[in-house]
């Protein structure tokens, strides 16, 4: 693996920057009794997929017309369930400010809606990312109801609206559809394990936790300044 001087990074914002399973769980529970169902007890849910992907591998024989129900109606409870409680992880937040102020340019590239992840970055990362990229921006998005935007689509709409040297950058996600994203634009990668994936071990790097990805993001631009800033 060839490194040259970083000069950007890409992040994931669930799981990876912000902890934000407890309102995403609970926004879906209450979506999930306003259409008539439960929550069935061999199943828990998954945070990090797409909402629809999230949906079917719940009731895996739903309708179309069902998880747009279930869509709208956890849209409407986003506010009352999410924003409120979703956090940064610790260390994220002093991480981002490091990289502005050495020049690292740092994106978001994740599923959730723009209207919905500009807000949570405004509260707590105002001015310290450049863009956030969701699948609506992409030329081959349909609809709220369809995944057919994947991980890999939105870094490389990110990369090439922002003309990113891949050579110089790294991707931290929590999923296996992060790593795989920075593997195929030719990204370095960075499996945040304190997040909600697994079966990370194939990323370039492991971070268990906050701290170890501090180090590791730092350690990679290669600059004593850089390490001295590492907790």
């Amino acid at each position: 693996m060839n490194i040259d001087n970083i000069t950007s990074v890409i992040f994931d914002l669930d799981g990876t920057l912000i902890d934000s399973k407890t309102g995403i769980v609970n926004g879906l529970k209450s979506a999930f009794i306003q259409c008539g169902l439960e929550l069935p007890p061999d199943k828990t849910i998954p945070v990090g997929p797409p909402l629809r992907d999230t949906i079917i591998h719940i009731f895996p024989d739903i309708t179309e017309k069902m998880i747009e129900k279930i869509t709208e109606a956890f849209r409407d409870a986003y506010h009352k369930y999410d924003l409120p409680v979703s956090k940064p992880f610790s260390k994220t937040v002093e991480l981002l400010e490091i990289l502005k102020r050495y020049g690292i340019k740092t994106y978001i590239a994740t599923y959730k809606p723009k209207i919905f992840s500009q807000k949570i970055l405004e509260k707590y990362f105002k001015d310290l990312y450049i863009d956030v990229v969701t699948p609506t921006e992409l030329p081959t998005w349909i609809s709220v109801y369809d995944n057919n935007c994947t991980k890999t689509d939105i870094v490389e709409f990110l990369v090439k609206k922002h003309s990113i040297d891949c050579n110089k950058c790294i991707m931290v996600g929590d999923a296996i559809t992060d790593i795989e994203a920075a593997h195929k634009n030719g990204i370095i990668s960075i499996a945040a394990n304190y997040g909600y994936g697994d079966n990370l071990n194939f990323a370039h790097y492991i971070a268990n936790t906050t701290d170890e990805l501090c180090k590791i993001i730092l350690s990679l631009v290669e600059s004593e300044e850089y390490q001295e800033e590492a907790v």
